[in-house]
């Protein structure tokens, strides 16, 4: 016989139903803290969840995990940080979303090199602490994104090249299975780790619940640049952007390969490569010009790496180089590599001279991704045409370009010191469960969309939503293309078009495995779209 479903009102008692209870929210007219607390990242989606619950420690997640075992009608959902799901999977209409927002505790053990999170966390609440104790580890481009996300996911980031993803560094958990009981995982005790190996990159929500994390720490190196190198046309009036032509894409991306070279460059601790979208033109692959942005994090002097970068791009005139130093910035703080953002103030500012960095916030917006790895071997000059040939489309225009909608890849540099010479520590037995670590580099597709004050004024013939259809439709022409070059797909860049299996390769089925043995998960509780079934 069934359960019968409970009311919102019966659903909020069961899930308060303990000593030291947790603070739920229902979506009610009453409730004024439930509508903030159920946004996501992505302005896409919407979603109203059934109760949202405002867990504080592992005991109270515990709890909320047997009540949703007990009422199958209520699907459960973890959202920690900011909701940065590209999908929106840490939310969920009409189920139980526990959230991590009032859990926001660290601990910074320089003896032990390592930092132990619960998953509340952002990286702009912890990366300050890290600079002040001169150590840092593998975080991402975003200040807004969830530690505990991000490093499930494997974790992609500035320091990629160096250090690799966050995942190979996390070395202890506490994590709730599904039948209620909570777990503590050392990578030094032989049980735990093969549910450790799952947890590095095996994505999140598909194994357990985490509430807190330990993650391995690293000396940071002396002096540490950021830079901007930019191949741009002059926008808004920006001073200090030189006027010749632009040099087709294709060589800058050819240039960029042979930086980011696994034996190559050690100074560069990490890189991506932005190149613009642009509409279908006569010209040939060969003589396709767009917008670029090469990022970077350098360990070195200014003189040196002005020097690399002369050599790099030899004949490849570009329009601005801004290096950022102590000097005008915390030493080693991050920005935001993978979105160009809306914001007047941010947009085009390569080349300008400014008084201090651009602050490095991620403001939610609409948006869709899609995602590539670059085959071990690399590209060649095929790959490299279809890459450019992508980034060529009819259902790209002017109009939806001058009415802020940006579409572009950004390049990901993996290849590099870490997964070339010092990959497997002894401080990770069994590695991780990532399965890219031979790759050259990502390969994410991005379109992101807002409505701006001007676009307001402007009228609705000048509506960024005129365009945001066609938009999407490159999107999924960029995931389908034939490109033999590629494949796999990257989790942290979730796509609800792309196969589960394809974010896991090799790794799908052991990940599978270890879900079956270890998670206790009887009830399904632990399922989205793109976690392991």
């Amino acid at each position: 016989m069934l359960t019968p479903k409970l009311s919102p009102k019966e659903l909020k008692k069961a899930l308060r139903n303990m000593d030291n209870p947790p603070e739920v929210l229902l979506d009610t007219p009453d409730d004024t803290q439930y509508e903030s607390q159920r946004q996501t990242f992505n302005r896409r989606f919407h979603k109203r969840p059934a109760a949202i619950v405002l867990c504080k420690n592992a005991e109270q997640v515990s709890h909320v995990v047997t009540v949703a075992a007990a009422n199958p009608d209520y699907p459960l959902r973890v959202k920690s940080g900011g909701g940065h799901d590209h999908e929106a999977e840490c939310s969920i209409t009409d189920g139980i979303v526990i959230d991590f927002s009032e859990m926001k505790e660290f601990h910074i053990d320089k003896e032990a090199m390592t930092l132990t999170v619960t998953p509340g966390l952002q990286f702009r609440d912890v990366i300050p602490h890290l600079d002040a104790a001169n150590v840092s580890i593998p975080h991402g481009t975003c200040e807004s994104v969830g530690i505990f996300g991000f490093t499930l996911g494997g974790g992609w980031g500035p320091w990629t090249r160096l250090h690799g993803m966050c995942c190979e560094h996390l070395v202890g958990a506490t994590i709730v299975l599904g039948d209620g009981s909570i777990r503590k995982l050392k990578a030094s005790e032989e049980k735990d780790r093969e549910l450790l190996w799952a947890l590095r990159g095996g994505g999140g929500f598909s194994f357990g619940i985490l509430t807190q994390m330990v993650i391995k720490v690293f000396e940071q190196p002396p002096h540490t640049l950021r830079f901007i190198l930019s191949w741009q046309r002059p926008h808004d009036g920006l001073l200090g952007m030189t006027q010749h032509p632009l040099p087709p894409a294709i060589k800058i991306l050819e240039a960029w390969e042979k930086v980011i070279a696994p034996d190559q460059n050690k100074q560069l601790i990490g890189t991506n490569l932005q190149i613009m979208a642009i509409p279908e033109d006569e010209k040939s692959i060969q003589e396709s010009v767009h917008e670029c942005v090469f990022y970077g994090y350098y360990a070195g002097s200014n003189e040196e790496l002005t020097a690399d970068v002369n050599r790099w791009f030899e004949g490849l005139p570009w329009t601005g180089l801004k290096i950022v130093t102590s000097d005008e910035v915390s030493q080693h703080s991050f920005s935001s590599w993978d979105r160009i953002s809306t914001s007047n103030e941010k947009l085009r500012w390569a080349g300008k001279q400014l008084q201090h960095f651009p602050p490095d916030v991620d403001h939610p917006a609409p948006h869709k991704l899609t995602s590539r790895l670059v085959q071990e071997e690399g590209l060649g000059q095929e790959g490299r045409e279809n890459l450019i040939k992508s980034l060529r489309s009819k259902l790209i225009s002017k109009e939806g370009i001058k009415a802020h909608l940006h579409t572009y890849v950004t390049l990901g540099a993996i290849s590099g010191h870490f997964y070339n010479e010092v990959y497997d520590y002894p401080d990770y037995p069994n590695g991780s469960s990532f399965p890219y670590k031979k790759r050259p580099y990502t390969i994410q597709y991005q379109v992101w969309w807002d409505e701006t004050d001007d676009d307001k004024e402007k009228g609705a013939e000048f509506h960024v939503y005129n365009y945001v259809n066609d938009a999407l439709d490159w999107i999924t022409e960029c995931r389908t293309n034939d490109f033999p070059q590629t494949n796999g797909s990257f989790i942290s860049f979730k796509d609800s078009g792309v196969p589960t299996r394809q974010y896991f390769l090799d790794s799908y089925d052991r990940l599978r495995d270890i879900k079956e043995r270890y998670c206790k998960d009887e009830n399904n509780l632990f399922r989205s779209r793109k976690t392991i079934p």
